[in-house]
């Protein structure tokens, strides 16, 4: 796949707009939309590059892209998990840091935070990458027996009204926590990223638009208490179904235009390549700041001045190493047994 700026543009709206939203910044109460855009992107990505494996060299391999996932994904993981558990027994003596490391690195914080009540929030926030990683297992298996259908699109479709309706139905009957941290509720996001991905629409500048302007009422709803829902539940049916639909309207509009507007600037195109390190790495000192009641612009001061630079040293330093020595030792091994 070519490098689309315009999408790294988006990635840096996403993470800044969690961040926000994490550090209670005023009028970011709806900022948890970022996730969701981090989903469509992801679907949108993972889907364009399968589906071009499948057709261009008659299947998937399944090994190699779990190989790939890996080495992308794990190694800032691991870094901040490891600092966690060293600083736990100083700043945090009350958690129990390997069971919250271990959930974390397998991936399953997504289910511990929907059905384990107690759990200390200080790495949770990695429920984010259960639901991507379930999907990155599944959807290599799962995307050739779907192409080979006349109509992969309407499927996805069918599926996405599907979970939304079970997720509102979650929201409505047992608990907001399950409907809003499980991989089951939320991965509508990532099936519009891939219908987005299969179908190609065009999106034009009114329909832009109106995703804009919807995607800023979905960050405002929390400050509406008119409306006739409870908060929580407001936020993982209403608000997470317009913030996928804007998502997925931007995907779309990022597509078509990979190199146009501020979006694909180089300051946002590199926050977007910066921003799985900043997500990785800003939670847990702000939950501490917060915890001391710290003051909301010294608290968002300190996630900028700490997860930006340990993003930066895990791009330069651990990232794209491993990246140019995987283009080195992969590439010519794949170009020689085709040959």
């Amino acid at each position: 796949m070519q490098h689309n700026p315009a999408l790294d543009g988006l990635r840096a709206l996403s993470v800044l707009a969690v961040v926000f939203f994490h550090c209670n910044v005023p009028g970011a109460g709806g900022g948890f939309a970022g996730l969701d855009m981090f989903f469509v992107i992801s679907g949108y990505l993972i889907t364009s590059m399968l589906a071009g494996e499948y057709r261009h060299g008659g299947g998937i391999e399944v090994g190699r892209f779990y190989a790939r996932r890996a080495l992308r994904l794990y190694p800032t993981l691991l870094l901040m998990l490891a600092a966690y558990i060293g600083l736990a027994p100083l700043v945090w003596p009350t958690e129990n840091r390997w069971m919250m490391a271990s959930l974390s690195a397998f991936y399953v914080m997504d289910y511990a935070m929907a059905f384990m009540t107690t759990l200390p929030p200080t790495v949770a926030h990695t429920w984010s990458l259960g639901v991507e990683e379930k999907f990155y297992l599944l959807w290599p298996l799962l995307l050739p027996v779907l192409l080979r259908t006349r109509r992969p699109v309407a499927w996805l479709l069918a599926a996405f009204i599907v979970l939304t309706t079970w997720r509102c139905f979650v929201a409505f009957n047992w608990r907001w926590q399950q409907a809003y941290f499980s991989f089951d509720t939320r991965m509508t996001g990532i099936l519009l990223g891939a219908i987005a991905a299969l179908a190609r629409p065009r999106m034009s500048g009114l329909s832009l638009a109106v995703a804009c302007a919807a995607l800023a009422f979905a960050v405002a709803l929390p400050f509406m208490p008119s409306l006739p829902f409870h908060r929580n539940t407001e936020a993982v049916t209403l608000s997470i179904t317009l913030a996928e639909l804007c998502a997925f309207v931007l995907v779309c509009h990022a597509a078509q235009r990979p190199t146009g507007g501020v979006i694909a600037s180089r300051p946002m195109v590199y926050i977007g390549r910066l921003s799985y390190g900043i997500f990785i790495w800003h939670f847990p000192l702000v939950f501490t700041l917060r915890t001391l009641e710290t003051p909301t612009w010294i608290t968002l001061a300190c996630a900028i001045g700490f997860s930006f630079p340990m993003a930066a040293i895990c791009l330069h330093l651990v990232d794209m190493p491993i990246k140019r020595w995987r283009e080195r030792t992969w590439t010519p091994a794949r170009q020689g047994s085709a040959t």
